[in-house]
């Protein structure tokens, strides 16, 4: 279900009791699925709801006039969006699945009073709009001043720990469903330069792609070439361990 989806990402930002879990399992809201490759949300579009993710894959992107498209981030289970159309009446980028997707869709009138009912709810809900943010920094510094090299090992690195966190993937790996493309968009590459550099860190022995999963055969050593530093996800604070002590 999207609700345990939500709850399981929540859950790492507060000490949620049962009432607050309750709260988030009764929440109103029409599930939808979605075929691959489908757009949800479009530019300019009249939002009115909030979608909670419950299995998929998304990305939300904007695109140039000329068809050029910049990735922005990528959307996996018990991510939401959009938050914006509590605020805004209108979307200022897309939304398209890479995979079949399902959601909730919630409505704002029903997401607001699920913010009054408790503050520890509220508490994680901003804790994860924190870490989106801080995933956007991380996406500017990333495109901004790494190389190519960098940019995918970070990506990648940080793709699989946030799908650790949706429950999914394993200690050393996970299936992502990216195309090429979708990653070159990602990091501001082009899909030939994003294999060249998928195919080097395979011959340094770095990872190793099998049908559309990612196994990393020397993490610690990637993390060390990308700089990678989990930090930015704000997850210790909440003495999360993610399989480690």
């Amino acid at each position: 279900m999207a609700r345990k989806a939500l709850l399981r990402r929540i859950s790492f930002y507060a000490d949620l009791d049962d009432a607050d879990q309750q709260v988030i399992m009764q929440l109103e809201g029409r599930e939808q699925r979605f075929e691959k490759n489908s757009e949800i949300v479009d530019a300019g579009q009249e939002l009115d709801s909030v979608l909670i993710v419950k299995e998929g894959w998304a990305i939300r992107y904007k695109s140039l006039e000329d068809g050029r498209r910049q990735v922005l981030n990528v959307l996996l289970p018990g991510d939401m969006f959009d938050l914006q159309v509590l605020v805004a009446a209108e979307a200022d980028h897309s939304v398209k699945t890479v995979t079949s997707m399902t959601g909730l869709s919630v409505r704002p009138s029903v997401f607001r009073r699920l913010l009054t009912e408790s503050g520890k709810l509220t508490l994680a809900f901003w804790w994860m709009q924190v870490q989106e943010e801080a995933f956007l920094r991380e996406q500017i510094v990333r495109n901004g001043q790494q190389t190519a090299r960098e940019r995918i090992g970070h990506f990648l690195l940080e793709l699989h720990r946030r799908v650790q966190i949706a429950g999914q993937g394993t200690r050393d790996g996970f299936r992502a469903p990216l195309t090429q493309t979708v990653i070159a968009d990602a990091l501001g590459l082009t899909p030939i330069h994003t294999n060249r550099v998928l195919r080097q860190l395979e011959r340094d022995g770095l990872v190793e792609r099998t049908n559309g999963w990612i196994q990393f055969k020397d993490a610690a050593r990637l993390a060390e070439i990308s700089q990678f530093d989990p930090a930015y996800f704000h997850l210790d604070a909440f003495r999360l361990r993610l399989g480690r002590e």
